[in-house]
């Protein structure tokens, strides 16, 4: 009995030992295919091959402890190829990564794919001495879901622009290609805005007051959130959530003089946000102007923009909105209408 507990003690030690030493513990999102090989990379003097972010792959390899040179026969290369044979979704977020002891070849069909490679190889990569090891792989990877986001409710709580930009570069680094930027709230209108500059007075704020993003920041943000391939929705929740609004202005969005004041305000919005999507909130709140939402939705998309809006929140039919995101446990899909799923609340 004793042997039969020992066998079986170091059969499991070697099981851990062997899972540890391919490292495939340490990849997440854990990669949809991939096959180790023997061998590895050294990320030490490299011939770097890409028209495919070039600075950002000099990047990683300075950080990897290596240096780009013309005249090695170590190689790094990066290109985009028609598709990812493999891959069964998300082409666009596809990659195909190659490991062996003389090159690191990345295939991707677009530049956030070639990125999303660059996050694996961060993951899979181990300093040794001046530079980093790479163990020899193949990967192909592919996303299961399109949208992969975080909501920052600066609404209610301010959070600075260091602060966020360090969320969205940690979180990029783990695939994450949305940050939903929630900006107003019963508590504060956290956008400056320069038609209605009352808007962001600490009067006006019952919760850190004074604290707000000017629109020059907004812009800087949404450039931010390209250069690490995550895509910003900024939410003006209306017309609920809007005591701020209401403080301001002293009238209700839904009624006559607050939807003029809102138009102009989405005007200001939409032209600060170099983004295709803008989030108009319709949650937990009473509509006393049936005309409100279409109104505003069909003023949005006249500017450009596609729009999202909150389930539960209006009952739209398809082709009155462009995607709705449900949240609690109430929020449902509805036939013909694209659905973000983020049910069941959030944490705090």
């Amino acid at each position: 009995m004793m042997k039969k507990i020992v066998f079986l003690f170091v059969a499991l030690f070697l099981l851990c030992f062997s899972a540890m030493a391919q490292k495939d513990y340490a990849l997440l999102p854990k990669p949809q295919e991939i096959e180790w090989k023997g061998g590895s990379f050294f990320i030490g003097k490299v011939k770097l091959v890409t028209d495919v972010l070039p600075e950002e792959w000099k990047a990683f390899i300075a950080e990897a402890g290596g240096e780009v040179v013309d005249n090695s026969s170590r190689l790094v290369e990066v290109k985009l190829v028609p598709s990812i044979e493999g891959a069964k979704l998300n082409q666009e977020e596809a990659y195909r990564l190659t490991v062996s002891n003389k090159s690191i070849k990345i295939e991707a069909t677009t530049e956030k794919g070639a990125y999303w490679a660059m996050q694996t190889l961060r993951q899979l990569s181990v300093k040794k001495n001046s530079g980093s090891v790479v163990k020899s792989c193949q990967i192909v990877d592919w996303p299961a879901f399109k949208v992969r986001g975080f909501m920052q409710d600066v609404g209610r709580s301010y959070i600075s622009m260091d602060e966020l930009k360090r969320e969205i570069e940690m979180l990029s680094r783990f695939k994450i290609n949305v940050f939903h930027w929630h900006l107003t709230e019963n508590q504060a209108w956290r956008l400056q805005s320069k038609i209605f500059p009352m808007l962001n007075d600490a009067e006006n704020m019952t919760r850190m007051p004074g604290k707000y993003y000017t629109l020059e920041e907004a812009k800087e943000l949404v450039e931010f959130c390209k250069k690490h391939q995550v895509l910003l929705i900024p939410e003006i929740d209306m017309p609920g959530h809007s005591a701020a609004f209401v403080r301001t202005f002293r009238h209700d969005m839904q009624s006559p003089e607050g939807m003029k004041i809102l138009k102009l305000l989405i005007d200001e919005v939409c032209e600060t946000f170099d983004v295709p999507y803008l989030h108009i909130g319709t949650d937990e709140v009473g509509f006393s102007n049936p005309k409100f939402v279409p109104e505003m939705v069909a003023y949005v998309r006249a500017k450009g923009k596609k729009v999202i809006s909150w389930n539960p929140g209006w009952n739209y039919k398809p082709g009155e909105i462009d995607m709705t995101q449900l949240w609690s446990f109430r929020g449902k899909a509805q036939p013909g209408i694209p659905a973000v799923d983020s049910k069941f609340h959030y944490i705090n």
